[in-house]
C-alpha cells in the first residue's frame, strides 16, 4: 500500500506497538503494553556545526496483517552543500522482533559530523539493570544512571539489554559502525542515545559524493512477554488532570525575569507598561568585557531594569585578561549604578571565579555572586562549581537535537531532572535557570535569503510557545529553583514586537510575527496570568498524558489559578479532578470566551481546542 497522508502510521510487530513519525523519518514509542521499549530511533543527518538536516520522505509503502509489517520510504536531507540520500526499510514480526535498516549515499561531498541512526532509549529506563555487550563479545552488567550523567555512560556498544519487567528484557543490537551511548538528559532530551562513531575521533569529516553508509538496529525480547500484553480490550482513557493535595506537594514560584532584546536598544511606553503588569523579578544581560562597551551596555540595562520596576541579573563572559576585564567593569559600574542582584561568572575556572568574586566585592553590594553556563545543563554537570559559589545557573532550550514539535514538549519533564540532578553536587545553593530559550543561541552561520537567523524560531509568538512555556514553568517550580529567566523582552526572540525597531534602524520582524508594532505574542499573556501570582505558590498537578496537556497550578491570599494547555495541534477534552466546591471563572487565552460555573461535582470536563489554553479562576 502506497501512503502519501503524514498522519503517523500506527504499526504492531506481535506484542509490540510502535508510531511511524513520516515528517521525520523517526520510529517512535516502542512499546508492549504500558512498558516503554524504546523511545525511539530515528537517523540525522549532522552537519558540521551539529545543525542537523531535516529529511524529506517519499515512496512511503507499507504491507501489514497478521500481526506482523513492511515499511519502506526513501528520505531525501537536502540543505545548504549537503545532499544525501537513504533508503528505509522497518520490519516486525508475530514473535516482536523489529528490523531497522538504514542505506544512504552522499549525493554531493561535504563535511559532516555524525550520519546515521540514533537509538533512544526512553527516560523510564533511567535507573533500570542492563547488560552491554561490546564489539568483542564481552557482556558487562549495569544500570542506566537514575541522575544525569555528565559523560557517557558507556561506549565500545554492540548490544544493549534492558530489563523491562522481572524476567523480562529487550534486546537492541547495532550494526554497521561501532556505538557508544550519552544521556540525552543533559540537553532536555527525553532519552538515553545510543550512536554511532565515537566522540572521540576527529570529526567534523569529509564525506566524497558516492560514499555509501548503512546501519541496522535489531529489537528483540527475551522472557515471558505475554505478561505484559494488556489482556481484553480496555476501555479508553480518559485525559485527566489532578490536582495534588498536602503541604509536601506545595512550592514557592520563583520569580521570572527576562532578557533584554538583541534586537532593539530601548523600549517604548507600551512595552514598559506590558513589562510592568508581568511583576517581573529582573532583567538578565550578559557582557562581554573584552568587546563590549561596558557604559553603554550597563546604562541601557539600568535605564530598562529601572522602568521596569526590576533589578539585574548580569552574566560576565571573561577572556584572557581576566583581571584587566573585571578592573573595567568595576569601574563602569561605579559609574553607572546598575541595580544588580546576581553577577553570574559565565563558563570560569576556580581561580577566575575567586578574582572575580574578590573584585566585584568592592562595589559595595548585597548582590549575590555566583556561576553559571548559559545554553545547557550539560557544561555545568561537567564543570561543577566549586561551594564558594553563592548562586548557580544553568541555561536551557529543547532543540539541540530535534526540531518538532512533540520532541520539544518531551523535554519539559526533563527539565525538571535537570534540577534535582543539579540538587546532587550544588546542595540547597540558589538555583537559576538562566536563560531559557527555544533554540541556541550561538549562531554558527549566517542565514541564508530569506531564511531567520539559527537562534531565533517563527513558533515564537504562537499558541504552542505558549503552551510549553507554561509547561516548562510548571516542572521547574515543582522541582524547585529560586530564578527563572526567559526569552528577551521584544523582538523576534521576546514576547511582543518592538514599537521602536523602525527608529532604529534595525530589520523589521518577519510578517509571522506580528501584524502591527508592539503587538503581543501569546506567550505574552500566559507569563502575565502567572505573574499575577507572584510572591506565590505552585501545587503540583498530574495528568495521564504528559505529552497531550499540561497544567500549572497558583495559589496566592486566598486565591486559586490553575491554567490547563493542550500540547498538541487537535481538540480534546481533559477531565480536571481535585478542584474545590464552589465558583470558578474559566476563560480561554485564544478567545473572549467567559464562563461562569460552580464545582460541586468531583471532576470538571473542560474542552480544549487545538494548542489551545484555558484559565480557571477560583476564590476561597
Amino acid at each position: 500500500m502506497s501512503l502519501s497522508a503524514r498522519e503517523p502510521l500506527q504499526l504492531h510487530a506481535g506484542p509490540v506497538s510502535m508510531t511511524f513519525d513520516a515528517d521525520n523519518a523517526f520510529l517512535r514509542f516502542v512499546r508492549i503494553g504500558e512498558h516503554e521499549v524504546l523511545r525511539g530511533i530515528n537517523a540525522p543527518v549532522r552537519d558540521q556545526f551539529w545543525g542537523t538536516v531535516k529529511p524529506a520522505v517519499s515512496n512511503l509503502r507499507l504491507v501489514s496483517g497478521s500481526g506482523k509489517f513492511t515499511l519502506t520510504f526513501d528520505a531525501t536531507c537536502n540543505e545548504r552543500d549537503i545532499e544525501f540520500f537513504w533508503k528505509g526499510k522497518i520490519t516486525g514480526d508475530a514473535e516482536g522482533l523489529v528490523v531497522f535498516t538504514f542505506d544512504g549515499e552522499a549525493r554531493s561531498t561535504f563535511r559532516k559530523n555524525r550520519i546515521g541512526f540514533c537509538v533512544l532509549h526512553g527516560p523510564s529506563a533511567a535507573g533500570k539493570p542492563w547488560v552491554i555487550e561490546d564489539v568483542d563479545g564481552t557482556k558487562t552488567p549495569g544500570r542506566f544512571p537514575a541522575f544525569i550523567s555528565p559523560h557517557q555512560p558507556a561506549k565500545n556498544i554492540r548490544e544493549i539489554a534492558h530489563e523491562l519487567a522481572p524476567g523480562i528484557w529487550a534486546h537492541v543490537r547495532c550494526e554497521g559502525d561501532i556505538w557508544e551511548m550519552e544521556d540525552q538528559r543533559n540537553w532536555t532530551d527525553a532519552s538515553f542515545k545510543t550512536y554511532p562513531t565515537p566522540l572521540e575521533l576527529p570529526y567534523p569529516v569529509r564525506i566524497a559524493k558516492g560514499t555509501k553508509i548503512s546501519h541496522q538496529v535489531q529489537i528483540s525480547l527475551k522472557g515471558d512477554v505475554a505478561k505484559l500484553v494488556p489482556q481484553g480490550r480496555k476501555p479508553e482513557k480518559h485525559l485527566t488532570l489532578t490536582l495534588a493535595e498536602g503541604l509536601e506537594a506545595v512550592h514557592p514560584l520563583p520569580p521570572i525575569g527576562l532578557q533584554l532584546s538583541s534586537q532593539a536598544n530601548t523600549l517604548g511606553p507600551v512595552e514598559v507598561q506590558r513589562l510592568q503588569a508581568l511583576n517581573l523579578g529582573h532583567l538578565h544581560v550578559t557582557v562581554t568585557p573584552s568587546e563590549d562597551d561596558l557604559t553603554e551596555v550597563l546604562n541601557r540595562a539600568t535605564k530598562q531594569a529601572n522602568a521596569v520596576g526590576v533589578q539585574l541579573h548580569v552574566g560576565l563572559h571573561l577572556g584572557k585578561d581576566p583581571g584587566g576585564e573585571l578592573d573595567r567593569l568595576v569601574t563602569a559600574a561605579k559609574s553607572t549604578r546598575p541595580p544588580v542582584s546576581v553577577w553570574l561568572v559565565l563558563a570560569t575556572d576556580k581561580k577566575t571565579f575567586q578574582l572575580a568574586r574578590k573584585k566585584l566585592g568592592t562595589l559595595g553590594t548585597d548582590a549575590l555572586i555566583g556561576v553559571g553556563e548559559n545554553t545547557f545543563f550539560t557544561a555545568l554537570n561537567r564543570n561543577r562549581p566549586g561551594g564558594d559559589a553563592q548562586v548557580v545557573s544553568f541555561g536551557l532550550n529543547p532543540q539541540c537535537h530535534a526540531t518538532d514539535n512533540l520532541s520539544m514538549v518531551e523535554s519539559l519533564e526533563i527539565q525538571g531532572d535537570t534540577v534535582r540532578s543539579a540538587r546532587q553536587f550544588i546542595g540547597d545553593r540558589p538555583l537559576v535557570i538562566s536563560p531559557i530559550t527555544l533554540k541556541v543561541q550561538k549562531e554558527r552561520q549566517a542565514p541564508l535569503p530569506g531564511q531567520l537567523p539559527s537562534s531565533v524560531d517563527a513558533r515564537q509568538p504562537s499558541l504552542f510557545v505558549a503552551g510549553w512555556t507554561l509547561g516548562s514553568i510548571k516542572y521547574l517550580s515543582e522541582a524547585g529553583v529560586q530564578g527563572l529567566t526567559y526569552y528577551e523582552t521584544v523582538g523576534w526572540k521576546g514576547l511582543m514586537a518592538s514599537s521602536v525597531l523602525a527608529s532604529e534602524k534595525v530589520a523589521p520582524l518577519p510578517q509571522v510575527f506580528a501584524k502591527k508594532p508592539g503587538e503581543a505574542f501569546a506567550v505574552y499573556h500566559v507569563l502575565r496570568d502567572i505573574g499575577e501570582f507572584a510572591g506565590g505558590q505552585v501545587s503540583e498537578v498530574s495528568t495521564t498524558d504528559t505529552l497531550s496537556v499540561v497544567a500549572l497550578a497558583l495559589m496566592k491570599e486566598g486565591r486559586n489559578r490553575l491554567l490547563v494547555a493542550n500540547l498538541t495541534d487537535r481538540p480534546q477534552a481533559v477531565n480536571i479532578r481535585g478542584l474545590k466546591p464552589g465558583n470558578i471563572v474559566l476563560s480561554r487565552l485564544d478567545s473572549d470566551d467567559v464562563v461562569a460555573a460552580e464545582v460541586d461535582v468531583e471532576e470538571l470536563e473542560v474542552p480544549l481546542r487545538a494548542h489551545g489554553i484555558v484559565r480557571i479562576d477560583q476564590d476561597k
